[in-house]
């Protein structure tokens, strides 16, 4: 049996400063690492900083389209998945020894308002289709990151019908809110949205998760240290 812990972080597309990313990861001290946007700057700093703790490093910045995973196991492949129309998502191959494991970082866009009302895109609705199919095909797999969606919402339950268990459901306690611990970026008003976009709110929403196949135990999940993003990261100790 082999025990890990996995962490998922949107870094809000440079919120979180370099530094204090790099030095909050550290401290979170788990195993594997899916990152989703991630802008140049803070994987600089990674790449720089986390060079030691994790060794195993795939790297694909750009902003609210970047993503990375990073592992104290050997990667070994990655791939940038285009199963939407933006926001590549990214899979990898991880050698935890006994068998391989597949983890896929994801950021589907965010729900639409439409006539029929609020929900995704067709397109963002086939993209995280595409992903949960691929996830319990690859098993053991995980599959992580911001997925804009609540657990009240349909989708939610479709992930967890076609064969994913949610990690902080089965073994976190508390509400496990991640959004918002700040203001996002806003489109006017910017000079005020500078001035207040440090204060740190607490979160309503539980949007960012931890999704595994049956071939893994949840042992415990749980909300980590703030980074400065607009998101709190997600933690979850597995058993293989």
């Amino acid at each position: 049996m082999v025990e890990f812990t996995v962490l998922t972080y949107n870094a809000g597309n440079g919120r979180a400063k370099p530094d204090r990313l790099v030095a909050a990861l550290e401290s979170m001290n788990a195993d594997l690492i899916g990152l989703q946007e991630l802008s140049h700057a803070q994987a600089e700093a990674i790449a720089g900083g986390l060079a030691a703790a994790y060794p195993h490093q795939a790297m694909f910045p750009g902003g609210f389209a970047g993503k990375a995973v990073l592992s104290r196991f050997p990667i070994l492949r990655s791939e940038q998945l285009y199963l939407g129309p933006e926001r590549p998502d990214l899979l990898c191959e991880i050698d935890l020894g006994i068998e391989p494991l597949t983890l896929i970082a994801a950021h589907p866009p965010p729900p639409i308002v439409r006539l029929k009302g609020f929900g995704f895109h067709p397109a963002t609705w086939a993209q995280i289709q595409a992903l949960v199919a691929l996830a319990v095909e690859k098993s053991p797999s995980i599959l992580l990151g911001d997925f804009n969606l609540i657990d009240q919402q349909q989708e939610y339950r479709y992930l967890q019908s076609a064969g994913l268990g949610d990690a902080f459901l089965e073994a976190g306690s508390g509400p496990g809110k991640t959004l918002p611990r700040r203001l996002g970026p806003w489109k006017r008003f910017t000079t005020f949205h500078r001035l207040i976009s440090w204060l740190p709110l607490l979160p309503m929403l539980r949007v960012d998760y931890i999704w595994h196949t049956a071939s893994l135990r949840a042992l415990q999940a749980w909300v980590g240290a703030d980074a400065g993003s607009d998101h709190l990261p997600v933690l979850a100790k597995f058993a293989m």
